[in-house]
């Protein structure tokens, strides 16, 4: 009776150790090198996981109305937001996603602010007839319509939050995705 089940039972076998061979590999990172992450973990992982493959699902808060190349995702709180980026692929984010709950998933990006960028920007905001590269340094990307003194007002806070940091430079964190999805 075992030799007539033996086929079977050795399939099993194989298939026991597939299952357990995929799930070993996604928790260690061998199948992929594709982090999850949560948007209420992800200014405590952003760090450690720049310019690497990202997995993040969360609730579309805001689409950039002016390009629709920006997102953001909150989840369980409007308090802690992380930014998604249109990657190559990605023609826009449609108004229409507000309010879904979508899976992100993207390469996690930091754009460092030191004081040479704010010197330039500063430089930029004062004199845009004469710099050539006028929106280099926006600021607050997608918004370039603001004025002068708001501009100059953002990177005077980010000065004071620089100084205050004790760090050469500030990092702010984003995704640019690669592809997204929404969930039911």
């Amino acid at each position: 009776m075992i030799n007539r089940h033996l086929p079977l039972y050795i399939i099993f076998l194989f298939l026991i150790a597939a299952c357990n061979q995929d799930a070993k590999n996604e928790t260690s990172g061998t199948k992929t090198d594709t982090a999850r992450i949560t948007v209420l973990t992800f200014e405590k992982q952003a760090d450690t996981l720049t310019n690497k493959p990202v997995i993040i699902e969360g609730t579309v808060l805001h689409t950039c109305k002016h390009s629709g190349k920006r997102m953001f995702l909150v989840d369980g709180t409007d308090s802690i937001r992380v930014e998604i980026t249109a990657g190559e692929k990605i023609a826009k984010f449609d108004e229409s996603l507000i309010g879904s709950r979508v899976k992100v998933i993207g390469t996690l990006m930091e754009e460092r602010i030191d004081t040479r960028y704010l010197n330039e920007w500063e430089a930029e905001v004062k004199e845009p007839e004469t710099n050539h590269e006028v929106g280099v340094h926006t600021g607050a990307k997608g918004h370039e319509d603001q004025g002068a003194q708001e501009k100059l007002d953002q990177i005077n806070a980010l000065r004071a939050d620089l100084k205050n940091s004790g760090k050469d430079h500030l990092s702010f964190y984003s995704i640019e995705a690669i592809s997204f999805s929404v969930l039911k």
